[in-house]
């Protein structure tokens, strides 16, 4: 049986012409079952009034109320909400439009998945002179990205039952109305599903948020407000801060215990010139790990190749007194079996794999990795690692349309598509020079593979963690340099290339976090 979609759209005052083709996009649906809730807020404009009256006389599936007063956008939504009596409503602005296979596409989800409670798609925007432009790749279902920003957006499709248990769109957060309506929907039901397909067209006009956040700096407020309040309701002690200046949110997690961690770092005590100065690596990254760090419960397990010199030894225990355990490792190099021989030397609940040749530059990076790991479906947490000239080395892993690491070569000032650079978020997997991970899903999944003894083992082991439906977070507020390449080649074998596609097939190949080639 068809689905009876509700478009909800309040109006006011819309612009003629943006709002003829707003009416043309919803007859234009190859989907017919539908009935659409408009809502007049009282519109000085006669040729609004008018045209609404003439809609409501001509197709039966329209219903108009026009209001007595001018009540702002949560009312006139609200009210159109009270018209509703389908079992999905749709959210449609007065001048937007919907792409024409949008409810179409949208009842094939629902009739694939009958449970589903909330629905949403990819967009773009229409300029003044008509032209579609910023096309929005959105990623699956990303419950830290939306703490950041409203990423699901336009098209949103929700179940109107769940919409009226939740209290429909509530005062107080106007601008922002739709993004509360959707934090406290998915509070509720995790039977969410993205549809990778631009269905909405978002129109840029004069005074619009989608030429600028910055235009209704109200709308801001709004959305701090609301996720203030869906922390408070998940009791989850946060600070929600602006990622300034671009209207972006960081949520800064308070970290209730300081559990032990340990850093796990692979040596064979290779030098190499950093800054200009013949450097020993891991001298250089234990000595950053003890000046830096301000978390206060940590440990650091060296793991030594037969080879590594005896003065490095030496040195390291000099720098790192209290902090430092060595581990001899006696085998054939393979990275991965070293990693595991320091994670069961190790007992702490929490611990980060880190290359030698790496430098911390965040006072904080243990304390922030770790607070995303106080939710309990998180298995992995990685940083924003920076080569030697402050270009980014890796933003997390993306697989579209090959694996590689996130934005490499590019500036670390940059704000990155829809401010994907700025943002904490779910991701399809961070790169082992760094990464902390809960001790209990590793062992889980088996640890890394020794089966990649130098390339992949950390795309394999992020894999694992998804397979198990953990969540995997990268985070550009914990910071370090990743000198790369400095102690070993990063080339990939044909042979590895081979063995991790035959492993995961075409996961390697796509990525549902991050569509952005």
């Amino acid at each position: 049986m068809q689905p009876l979609f509700s478009i909800i759209t309040p109006v006011y005052n819309p612009p003629h012409d943006a709002f003829e083709k707003c009416i043309d996009s919803v007859y234009a649906q190859e989907f017919t079952n539908w009935q659409w809730c408009l809502v007049d807020d009282k519109s000085s404009d006669p040729y609004v009034v008018a045209r609404l009256k003439e809609l409501q006389v001509l197709d039966s599936r329209v219903v108009v109320y026009f209001r007595s007063e001018n009540g702002g956008i949560v009312e006139a939504s609200n009210d159109a909400l009270s018209l509703a009596t389908g079992e999905f409503v749709v959210l449609l602005d007065n001048d937007d439009e919907l792409h024409p296979d949008a409810l179409s596409d949208v009842a094939d989800q629902i009739e694939l998945n009958p449970l589903v409670d909330y629905i949403y798609t990819d967009e773009d925007k229409i300029s003044v002179s008509g032209e579609h432009y910023d096309e929005f790749k959105k990623p699956k279902w990303s419950p830290e990205r939306l703490l950041a920003h409203n990423y699901c957006s336009h098209l949103s499709v929700l179940r109107r039952q769940l919409v009226n248990a939740v209290g429909r769109f509530r005062q107080g957060f106007e601008g922002s109305q739709d993004y509360d309506l959707i934090l406290r929907v998915v509070e509720k039901t995790s039977r969410i599903i993205h549809i990778p397909k631009v269905l909405y067209h978002w129109r840029s006009v004069p005074g619009s948020v989608s030429i600028a956040a910055g235009e209704k700096p109200y709308a801001f407020v709004s959305a701090v407000k609301a996720i203030s309040e869906y922390l408070s309701r998940k009791n989850v002690d946060a600070v929600v801060e602006e990622v300034a200046p671009y209207s972006l949110i960081r949520v800064k997690r308070t970290l209730k215990e300081t559990p032990k961690i340990s850093i796990i770092i692979p040596t064979c005590g290779t030098k190499k010139s950093i800054f200009g100065i013949e450097t020993c690596l891991v001298l250089n990254a234990v000595e950053s790990i003890e000046r830096k760090t301000t978390y206060p419960n940590y440990e650091i397990i060296i793991v030594a190749d037969a080879k590594t010199p005896t003065e490095v030894i030496a040195d390291l225990k000099r720098a790192s007194p209290s902090h430092l355990k060595v581990v001899n490792y006696e085998k054939k190099f393979n990275f991965s079996d070293k990693c595991n021989l320091g994670v069961v030397n190790s007992d702490a609940p929490f611990f980060v794999l880190l290359n030698d040749d790496t430098e911390i530059i965040s006072n904080d990076w243990l304390e922030t990795m770790l607070s995303y790991l106080q939710e309990p479906d998180v298995a992995m947490v990685g940083p924003m690692l920076l080569l030697e000239d402050g270009r980014i080395q890796s933003a997390g892993h993306s697989h579209t349309p090959h694996p590689h690491n996130f934005y490499n070569g590019r500036s670390s000032n940059e704000l990155g598509e829809l401010g994907i650079l700025k943002v904490a978020r779910e991701c399809t997997g961070v790169t082992g020079a760094c990464a902390m991970i809960r001790r209990n899903a590793y062992f889980e999944v088996g640890g890394l593979s020794n089966t990649f003894p130098l390339s992949f083992n950390d795309v394999d082991l992020s894999f694992k963690f998804l397979d198990r439906g953990y969540r995997i977070i990268w985070t550009p507020f914990a910071r370090l340099f990743h000198f790369e390449t400095a102690s070993r080649a990063n080339i990939s074998t044909p042979e590895e290339i081979e063995l991790i596609t035959n492993r995961w097939g075409n996961k390697i190949y796509n990525d549902d976090y991050c569509r952005i080639h």
